[in-house]
This record gives structure tokens, C-alpha cells and sequence, in this order.
């Protein structure tokens, strides 16, 4: 067989095996092309691919194809994970203008980086100074800044270095392209660094799952050049499985196109690449749980429970009328959807995998690894529990010996709000019984 065409350890770095995000990088391009010269930020989860769109941005002919000239359009791609507590501005900047001076080819631009770059200290009249040399070249800057959150959230950047990039972007042909896991007005590490106007720069695009069609792109194309076919019950499978989620979807490929190397059959592939996915998808769907708010964490408990449910009696159920669960669903849906946690289906909103599902019900049962048993538990949370009504207490009675101690508090919020009771009871009931 031929090598495997299906990747998911690191980003995608050649444009011929990038699919998707056509909105997402036509929105980008528009901004750079237009007089003001506008400014982006990527918004999306981990692992979702907004590395792989930064890296298709950088590409020198992609970037030719949205005529933005190599010769005068400078893409510097800087990954900011390396931004810890030491890094200064002055170091920051040291890094920026010596990748800046790496892909310039104006020679009176590359001689001012050169000279700037060296000194001890670079305030924003020298940043100023150089970038109109830069203007006056009639050249253009973006800086790809992936994981700028790592520069909000430290304290070493203060409201000086904010307003003197916003300064720059604002007045000379600087552009800034971020990446982050949320927006990165909510991922700052002071009050006054949230209210600085440099957030108004940005136009916020977000970067979440897969459409069906462009899933199915990735597919066909990358086994094409090879002697393996995907069924089209099995595609259905790995959409299941792994969702529209990039990662997930390029990780069950893999396993799935490893599968064929085997005498295997349908359902022992269909198992061998769900149980080969559930081990690499963990440390990421512990990752969006674990980053989730109680609302979110409540909502994706619900979905979690009612695809179990429906799984079990062998029909497809509908969450259109997710708010019976839950009364507060409605302010949480549009969140997690943008964070390409859920997905909107004909039949309502859904997990985006069948697998972050068995990850949440699997977590939120786990009472083997409780540190105290559930009579100790109840001592020590009597004032919670007598504050619920009768009926309340008899369905907690029954539901939280079989919740792990770390998610107790959630459920009782959830479940013994009269609102909830007479619905989300029976849900929990009836799947933590199987």
C-alpha cells in the first residue's frame, strides 16, 4: 500500500492538501486588499486548524493568486507559544523585525530592520521611524501572529505596547493576523488592557468545523492517488465518530486507512478505528471540557445524554426543544457552536462527535476514582441538598450516587431547578440505569 495520505500531528504546511475555509480566507485576503489594509483575528478551539490557515496565508503563491505581491507584501508568521513569562516587547519586537528582515527584498527596508533590531531598547518613535521607511518603499507588513492570547494574558505587555501596535497598524502599512482560542478581548490579563481601543483593529473570524461537503473533499481527494476505497457506509461512520472536527476527522482517516492493511471486516474496521480514535481524542476533549463554563458543561451534558438515549432505542432524537432540559440552553447554544463543540443537524443541535459524547457521560460517572464515598459527600453538602424540594431530593437520592463527586454540585444545579426536575431527572435516570 501506499504511504498513508492522512496526517493530524501537526499543522498542514503544503496549500495542495489544505481543504476547506474558503469564507475564512477570502474574508483575510478582502481585508488585506482593501485601502485601509485591515487586520484579522482567527477565533477557535484548539486543534481546530487555525495554525493551517495561517500557514496557507503565508504561502507565497496563494498569496500571488489574491494578487498580494511577494516583493511588496511581507507575511511574517511568528508561533507565540514560546511567549512566557520573560519575554518583554523588546524582546517580542527583536523577534518579529528579525523574521521581517528574513523575507524582505527591498534592500533600504531590510538595512532600517537591520539597524533597529540591534538596539538595546526599541520604543514605538523608532518602530514609527521604520515603518515609514517601510511606507515610503511602498511596502507591506503582516505579521501572522498564531497564539496572540500568549501576549494578552501576559502581564510584561502593557497598555503601552497594545497602543503602540494599534499606532502602527493604524497609521502605516501594518497589518496583524491573530490567532486564539477565544476572543482575545476575553483573554486579558487586566481591565485596562480589555478596554484598550487596540481590539477594535480586528475583524473577528471564526474558524470552527467542517462543512459536510468540504469533509467529503478531504477524503476523496487524499485517497485518490491511492488503492484504498472508503464505503460509503464507513465514510458515514467516521463522520459519526469524528464529526466535521478537522483533527478528528484527519486522526480517523488515518486509523481507518491503516485498517485496510488488515483482513478486517466492516464492523471490526468500524471498531478498530473508534477505539484508535477515543485515545488520541482525550487530552482534547478533556481540553474543551475542561474550559467549558457550567452552562456549557450542563448543555453539553444534556446532548451527551440524549445521544446515549437515542443510541440505545435505535432512533434519532430530537434536541430542537433542547430548553425542556434545560431553561438556560438557549443563551449557551450559539457559544458552543462557534467553539465547533456542537453542530446544528435538521433534527436539532448535536455533539460535533459521537466520541465527545461517550468522553462526557464517561466523566461525569466516574465514581470509581471519587476521593470520598457519596454518604460522606452528602454530609458535607446537607445545606445544598435540604434546600431542594421533596421531589428533588427523592430524584437526587437516586441520580447522584451514580455521579462522580466533581460534578455532583453541577447536577444538583442543573437537575433541582423546579424548571429542569421533570425532564432532566428521567433523562438522567433512564441512561445512567443502562
Amino acid at each position: 500500500m501506499t504511504n498513508n495520505p492522512f496526517t493530524y500531528g501537526n499543522p498542514i504546511s503544503d496549500p495542495r492538501r489544505f481543504f476547506g475555509r474558503e469564507r475564512e480566507i477570502e474574508l483575510v485576503f478582502s481585508r488585506l486588499r482593501n485601502a485601509e489594509f485591515e487586520s484579522s483575528s482567527l477565533v477557535g478551539e484548539r486543534r481546530i486548524g487555525k495554525t493551517s490557515v495561517l500557514n496557507y496565508l503565508a504561502d507565497r503563491d496563494v498569496r500571488r493568486n489574491y494578487d498580494l505581491n511577494p516583493g511588496t507584501h511581507m507575511f511574517v508568521y511568528v508561533d507565540l507559544q514560546m511567549v512566557n513569562q520573560e519575554v518583554t516587547p523588546v524582546r517580542l519586537w527583536q523577534r518579529l523585525l528579525r523574521q521581517m528582515g528574513r523575507v524582505c527584498q527591498d534592500p533600504v527596508v531590510h538595512q532600517a530592520i537591520d539597524e533597529i533590531r540591534q538596539q538595546d531598547a526599541i520604543d514605538n518613535f523608532a518602530l514609527a521611524d521604520l515603518f515609514d521607511i517601510v511606507d515610503d518603499k511602498n511596502q507591506y507588513v503582516v505579521f501572522l501572529l498564531d497564539e496572540f492570547e500568549k501576549v494578552t494574558a501576559n502581564p510584561n505587555f502593557g497598555t503601552d505596547f497594545f497602543y503602540g501596535l494599534r499606532s502602527l497598524a493604524i497609521q502605516h502599512h501594518l497589518a496583524l493576523v491573530t490567532s486564539s482560542r477565544r476572543e482575545l478581548i476575553e483573554l486579558c490579563h487586566s481591565e485596562a488592557i480589555r478596554s484598550s481601543p487596540f481590539f477594535n483593529i480586528f475583524a473577528n473570524i471564526n474558524v470552527g468545523l467542517f462543512t459536510a461537503d468540504q469533509a467529503l473533499e478531504l477524503i476523496e481527494t487524499s485517497l485518490r492517488p491511492t488503492e484504498v476505497h472508503f464505503e460509503v457506509g464507513f465514510i458515514d461512520m467516521i463522520f459519526r465518530v469524528a464529526g466535521l472536527h478537522p483533527y478528528f476527522l484527519q486522526a480517523a482517516c488515518h486509523h481507518a486507512y491503516e485498517s485496510y492493511k488488515q483482513p478486517l471486516s466492516l464492523l471490526d474496521r468500524a471498531q478498530f478505528v473508534g477505539a484508535h480514535l477515543y485515545q488520541e481524542a482525550a487530552p482534547h476533549l478533556a481540553s474543551y471540557w475542561h474550559t467549558s463554563d457550567e452552562r456549557e458543561k450542563i448543555v453539553l451534558t444534556v446532548l451527551a445524554l440524549l445521544d446515549r438515549r437515542g443510541r440505545a432505542v435505535e432512533q434519532r432524537f430530537d434536541v430542537s426543544d433542547l430548553h425542556e432540559y434545560y431553561v438556560r440552553s438557549d443563551q449557551t447554544l450559539s457559544r458552543l457552536e462557534k467553539r465547533g463543540l456542537i453542530s446544528e443537524q435538521p433534527e436539532g443541535y448535536k455533539l460535533f462527535s459521537a466520541a465527545f459524547g461517550d468522553w462526557i457521560t464517561e466523566e461525569i460517572t466516574d465514581v470509581a476514582h471519587d476521593a470520598q464515598t457519596y454518604e460522606e459527600w452528602l454530609r458535607s453538602n446537607h445545606s445544598t441538598v435540604d434546600k431542594l424540594s421533596s421531589a428533588a431530593r427523592h430524584e437526587m437520592g437516586q441520580i447522584l450516587p451514580k455521579i462522580s463527586s466533581k460534578y455532583r454540585d453541577l447536577i444538583v444545579g442543573w437537575v433541582g431547578d423546579p424548571k429542569n426536575l421533570l425532564t432532566a431527572a428521567p433523562l438522567l435516570r433512564g441512561v445512567l440505569a443502562r
